[in-house]
């Protein structure tokens, strides 16, 4: 069959049947167009919400990182502290920091500052 025996008719049920079907196939873009954009919405939400907690977790890993190495000089330094207090108990020790840091001596011993000598003074640690 050849479609120019085929004619339509162009009477008020057609065309508001024609108006009609236009425009529930605008009501369906809309719908559609509503939907994916809550859907792209809801998805850029979620990509928000991961960058932002990754970027949180790195910053929470470098800070134990910073945190981590403070813990490990304090305890160095702590180390090197209990073993000054250890080396103040031996007499031997004890009298030569005093013979450094306040310039006492022995009976019988004179002390001599040369030019070059550059010796902690009692203000200084």
């Amino acid at each position: 069959m050849s479609s120019n025996k085929i004619s339509h008719l162009n009477n008020a049920y057609t065309r508001n049947k024609k108006l009609h079907s236009a425009g529930l196939m605008r009501a369906r873009k809309k719908r559609a167009i509503i939907l994916i954009s809550f859907f792209l919405l809801t998805f850029m939400m979620f990509i928000f919400q991961i960058v932002h907690t990754r970027i949180q977790t790195r910053n929470l890993i470098n800070q134990e990182k910073r945190q981590s190495q403070l813990l490990h000089e304090q305890q160095s330094e702590k180390k090197n502290l209990r073993l000054k207090v250890k080396q103040l108990y031996n007499n031997d020790y004890l009298e030569q920091l005093i013979r450094e840091r306040y310039y006492y001596t022995k009976k019988g011993e004179t002390v001599y500052s040369l030019p070059g000598d550059v010796s902690k003074d009692v203000t200084q640690n």
